[in-house]
């Protein structure tokens, strides 16, 4: 109430009685004076301190913020770092501990700093200090433990600490510290750490509020630094494993082409001449055959023919890591081509009871391609469609010619290829699994090698299948992209 009012209510009061009016001695005035200047005084005070602790912590956080941004340290001087800037905000010492598991039950020193006031204890000793994580406190929800040391024999110490009762008794010595704060360090909502904070003087009671406050801060802070570090450290661990095994898979599979190349190589030969006996003999050159004969003879060359193509197949592969895989146009009838290859696959397709029908167009034009190449293609799709269709089943295929492109396809009601795995099939040696039931034998390259043929003629793969029921497998080119070759006399029909 000010010193005006008080003079006038006294005033008034004297003269509603009809007594004189009572005057406010300067004495009386100088004390009130002292009570409103000292309780502002204490009011400045009080707001300046809020204020110095409100800039002490946010210097603090923006200091960490700075190391996390800013440093490529090791997860362990990052830990020293952190600790060096709560040391500076007036601690004696500070541990920061955590684990590179969850499955560890300790937590172990990452770093530590001790003001210049203390002797610094050895590295030695503080490495064998560890926490054990199965305290009640772990458990609880309270972020913050505050322990008297005073109150705490050594042998009390080393068992949660987990280092002998002499270790101990050395580093209460060295650092002569009468009471600790433990705060849990998280992030993500997961404990990633606890940082303990030291005190050389004796504390009355619990924390005050501002340290509550301040830890309370740093929890968070520093929990999210380490465990940013421990993540990139983990990404970088992962990522150079990754590469060391990415070096060695890049080193087996050249050896793997190298063999596959030298061995492709040697086979050729043999195999070349082993074909041109068995066709010599079916042309009659070694005497006349007899129904069986020829048939078991034809049954040979079809099977050398194939092997052939699986040879080129792995030559091929083997080009495409050396860059010498080249398209060889030549003029070629497709319609014609593909009835060569289906011929070959005739007698199989009888025997598995299955039915081959071509539906080849009257007249086709010729166009430039790599006929060896392509023919591997056609023999691969439908090949594939006799292995893999039961008996009993219909194989369709089609040579469609539109005025913007040319369209092959074959189709059969086989055991198609399962949903999850066909964005596999074009990759080399891949397999679906009931294609491995279905024919062990098999290498994965033929679809791999059809897709780079076709893609490097300028054509397009054309594929769908539903598991069970049977698939589609064929190319179309574009006619603009294709070289056609003028009709003459001697062009085939």
């Amino acid at each position: 109430m000010a010193l005006e009012e008080v003079q006038k209510m006294s005033t008034q009061g004297g003269q509603g009685q009809g007594s004189a009016p009572k005057k406010v001695l300067p004495w009386a005035r100088s004390k009130q004076l002292e009570r409103d200047l000292e309780h502002v005084n204490r009011e400045i005070y009080r707001r300046n301190l809020e204020l110095a602790q409100t800039n002490k912590i946010l210097a603090l956080l923006q200091a960490i913020d700075g190391l996390v941004l800013n440093a490529d340290d090791a997860l362990g001087l990052l830990a020293t770092k952190l600790a060096q800037e709560v040391v500076k905000a007036g601690y004696p010492f500070v541990m920061i501990m955590g684990h590179d598991s969850s499955e560890r039950t300790e937590l172990e020193p990452f770093g530590w700093a001790v003001s210049e006031e203390l002797p610094k204890p050895t590295t030695l000793v503080m490495q064998k200090l560890r926490l054990k994580t199965n305290l009640p406190w772990f458990k609880s929800k309270q972020s913050l433990k505050f322990v008297n040391l005073e109150g705490l024999t050594n042998a009390q110490l080393a068992h949660y600490c987990r280092c002998t009762d002499a270790e101990a008794a050395a580093v209460r010595k060295v650092l002569d510290l009468k009471a600790v704060c433990c705060i849990k360090l998280s992030a993500r909502q997961q404990l990633v750490g606890v940082m303990v904070v030291g005190f050389a003087k004796q504390q009355q009671g619990a924390l005050g509020e501002f340290e509550q406050m301040l830890f309370a801060r740093l929890s968070e802070a520093v929990g999210i630094a380490i465990d940013h570090k421990m993540l990139l450290e983990e990404n970088e661990r992962v990522v150079g494993q990754l590469e060391r095994s990415n070096r060695k898979l890049r080193m087996l599979d050249r050896t793997k082409d190298d063999f596959i190349s030298m061995a492709s190589h040697q086979l050729r030969t043999p195999l070349t001449s082993v074909k041109g006996y068995v066709s010599m003999v079916l042309d009659g050159d070694a005497g006349k055959l007899n129904e069986l004969q020829t048939k078991l003879l034809t049954q040979s060359f079809v099977s050398a023919q194939r092997m052939v193509y699986l040879i080129s197949d792995l030559l091929n592969v083997s080009r495409l890591r050396t860059g010498k895989f080249v398209m060889e146009p030549v003029p070629c009838n497709l319609a014609n081509v593909i009835g060569e290859e289906i011929a070959q696959l005739t007698e199989t397709a009888k025997s598995r009871d299955l039915t081959l029908e071509y539906h080849k167009p009257p007249h086709f034009p010729t166009y430039m391609f790599d006929e060896t190449k392509l023919r591997q293609v056609i023999m691969n799709f439908v090949d594939n469609a006799v292995y893999y269709t039961p008996s009993g089943g219909h194989i369709t295929i089609n040579l469609v010619e539109t005025p913007a492109s040319i369209e092959f396809t074959v189709v059969d009601d086989g055991i198609g290829v399962p949903r999850g795995e066909q964005h596999h099939l074009f990759t080399k040696f891949y397999r679906a699994h009931n294609a491995k039931r279905a024919r062990p034998d098999g290498t994965g390259l033929g679809l791999f090698m059809a897709k780079k043929v076709i893609i490097a003629q300028g054509g397009a793969v054309l594929f769908r299948s539903q598991q069970g029921k049977g698939s589609m497998f064929g190319f179309t080119f574009a006619k603009s992209k294709l070289q056609l070759v003028p009709v003459t006399d001697k062009e085939p029909s």
